[in-house]
This record gives C-alpha cells, sequence and structure tokens, in this order.
C-alpha cells in the first residue's frame, strides 16, 4: 500500500560502490614494555577523518597488561575480530547490536595457565558512550564496565577455543543529553534512547517510523549482557558460534511515567568453513552462517512505549560465501545474504525485498601493505 511504498522510498538500500575503509596504521614497542597503536579511518565520508583506535599499554607481565585510550572493549568473539580477520564481509547482527565498538577507557587483561589450560581474562572500565568523535565527554555520567573469559582446553585434535563475556552499561537520559551507541544501534528520540539494531547493509531492522512502521525500541535505564562464544578448528574445517542474552530497563515510558517491563535482546550465530585449499596466507575458504534475533519483553505481552507503534522483532538470516586469500596482502570476499524479518513491513526498501524476505550480495576487495 501507499505507507508501505512510503516507508521503502525513505529506507531505500541501493546498489553501490564505497569505499568501507581507508586506515593507516602505526604501531610500535618501546622499552619492550610500553606499547602504542594509532588507527584513523580516512574514508568516513561527511563526517571527516576520525580517529578508529589510539591507545598506549604497558606490560608489566604477560598476566598484567594495562591499556588506556579508545580501543574494543573486551566482549564477544567476532566484534574483538579484525575487520581484516573476518571470514565474512559483515559482522552478525547480534554482534553489532550488543557487543560495544570502540570506548574511551581502561583494561588490565593478561594470559594464565591453568594447570596446563591456557586462559586469557580481561576486565575493563569505559565512558560506555562511543568512539571521542561521538561523545568528548561521558554525556550520561555512567561507566560500561565489561569482562571477559576465554579458555582453551586439550584437545585430542584441532583446538578449542570458549569465550564468556559480561558488560554493564547504561543508557539514561541526564540534562537532556544521552549516550550514542558506538556502531549507530541507539539515537535518541523524544528525549530517550531507542535501540535498532542494523542489518549487514545498516538498514535499520526494527523499522524508521516513515509509513507506519515502528522507529526502534525506546530504553532508558542500565543493560545487562552476557554471553558465550566458541571456536573449533580442525583443519579443513572451522566452526565458530555466539550467543549474546541482554536485559534492558525502560524506565519511565509507560502510562504516567510508569515502568515498562524489561526489555530482552537475544541471539546468535552459528559457521561453519571449509578450506577448498590452502590457509589464510594463500587459500580459498568457503562458510556458511545461520542468525536468529528477537527483541521482545519478558511480561509475556508485549508493551509498547507510549508514543510508538513498537511490535516484537525476530530475524532469521542465512549467510554463505567464498574468502579467497590470494596473498597475505590481497583479499577478496563475496556473500549472498536471505534475511527474514518480522514485522514485515520493516524489510520493505532493503535491497530485492519481496514477500517478507531480502536477497542481497555483498563483494569485498581488501588490500594491505
Amino acid at each position: 500500500g501507499q505507507n508501505l511504498t512510503a516507508a521503502g522510498l525513505a529506507r531505500h538500500d541501493p546498489s553501490t560502490f564505497r569505499l568501507r575503509r581507508t586506515r593507516i596504521i602505526l604501531s610500535g614497542q618501546v622499552f619492550n614494555d610500553f606499547g602504542f597503536y594509532l588507527e584513523p579511518e580516512l574514508a568516513s565520508g561527511s563526517q571527516g577523518t576520525r580517529l578508529e583506535e589510539g591507545w598506549g599499554s604497558y606490560t608489566y607481565a604477560p598476566w598484567a597488561k594495562v591499556t588506556v585510550g579508545q580501543y574494543k572493549p573486551r566482549f564477544g568473539l567476532e566484534m574483538l575480530t579484525s575487520a581484516r580477520d573476518l571470514d565474512f564481509a559483515e559482522r552478525a547482527v547480534i554482534s553489532r547490536a550488543l557487543s560495544p565498538e570502540q570506548q574511551l577507557g581502561a583494561t588490565v587483561e593478561g594470559n594464565l595457565k591453568l594447570a596446563t589450560m591456557p586462559v586469557y581474562y580481561g576486565v575493563g572500565i569505559y565512558n560506555g558512550c562511543g568512539r571521542v568523535d561521538q561523545c568528548a565527554i561521558d554525556n550520561d555520567g555512567k561507566k560500561e564496565f565489561t569482562g571477559r573469559v576465554a579458555v582453551s582446553p586439550p584437545m585430542p585434535f584441532g583446538t578449542l577455543t570458549i569465550g564468556l563475556n559480561a558488560d554493564h552499561r547504561t543508557f539514561r537520559i541526564v540534562r537532556g543529553n544521552g549516550a550514542t551507541d558506538a556502531n549507530t544501534v541507539t539515537r535518541v528520540v523524544g528525549g530517550f534512547e531507542n535501540f535498532n539494531p542494523v542489518g549487514p547493509t545498516n538498514v535499520r531492522l526494527a523499522g524508521n517510523g516513515v509509513g507506519g512502521t515502528q522507529d526502534g525500541f525506546r530504553i532508558n535505564g542500565d543493560r545487562v549482557t552476557g554471553g558465550g562464544d566458541v571456536v573449533f578448528d580442525f583443519y579443513p574445517f572451522v566452526i565458530k558460534g555466539e550467543y549474546a542474552y541482554a536485559s534492558q530497563e525502560r524506565d519511565k515510558l509507560g502510562a504516567g511515567g510508569s515502568n515498562l517491563d524489561h526489555l530482552i535482546m537475544q541471539g546468535g550465530y552459528g559457521t561453519i568453513g571449509y578450506w577448498i585449499f590452502g590457509t589464510k596466507r594463500n587459500g580459498l575458504l568457503a562458510n556458511a552462517r545461520y542468525e536468529h534475533v528477537r527483541i521482545d519483553d519478558n511480561s509475556g505481552g508485549f508493551h509498547k512505549a507510549l508514543g510508538t507503534v513498537e511490535q516484537p522483532m525476530e530475524l532469521r538470516s542465512g549467510t554463505v560465501g567464498l574468502a579467497w586469500y590470494i596473498n597475505p596482502s590481497v583479499r577478496l570476499r563475496g556473500n549472498y545474504i536471505i534475511t527474514d524479518l518480522a514485522q514485515k513491513q520493516n524489510i520493505v526498501g532493503m535491497s530485492n525485498s519481496t514477500g517478507g524476505n531480502a536477497h542481497q550480495g555483498i563483494a569485498e576487495l581488501q588490500v594491505q601493505f
């Protein structure tokens, strides 16, 4: 109908070429114990050049390293994987939605051994409102806390790594200002925050408020997130998976300023890869991924925030692809993605959307030198 047509035009997802990343990395070690890292992003469009990561570190021992600056908090398998080392062109929806991206803060981390089993730990405190260009100061007065533990138990064949993650952060309006998530998942709407996950081609999956579609989910308060991940590498196969669960407060968003039930955001993905030949130095990897994400409350009947058209959101998506590592400096990745999304009207305007499904393709050339 006319409303859905308007929504589709407003959120049109065009077929286009784009320069996704252009970065110059400067890193080094001083006196063995001190390190530094600078990574500006030169292809950030109208935003101009920005600082992607910039930090300094001091290593007291293998089990005690302190890092201060702007970087990714230690949470989640895929978010902590560099873009140049991803198996797919884009990270999974749940990773982009719940795993924090670059933040200003401090981390203590290290590598230990439990008997003969390697153990990694990392704990940190951060502003919780994104990169320095997104929040020059902590504009909500609250801090974000994250923790990660990963173990690699001995295996009869292959290598297994199991990770556990935890995060506590706040999205609460203070003095009329709200925190902005680094991956643009949240936005200030009507004086409150708005949670709205994005798909692989950066379309907001919970609508955009045009043509009768909803415009994400209003949130206000603390969010607690936990999850786990696993990697089982037994050449030529690689199996990976990740799950995250978050409970988000919705304070003063109901009738008469009452609190709504907590918003529950949960989901995960599983991938399997097969090396047709070679390795990441020179090889061809075939891979597939399945994702499932659901956003609802835990009351048994969804209660929307006042002045919204909120409805529970559920996404199922499958991706197949090839990653060709031509040499250590040149890589080519291609993915085909099919997405099933409810509410169905929120998929209107995405590439090749028919009958509630969207069919999309991404090809990416990566050059490093």
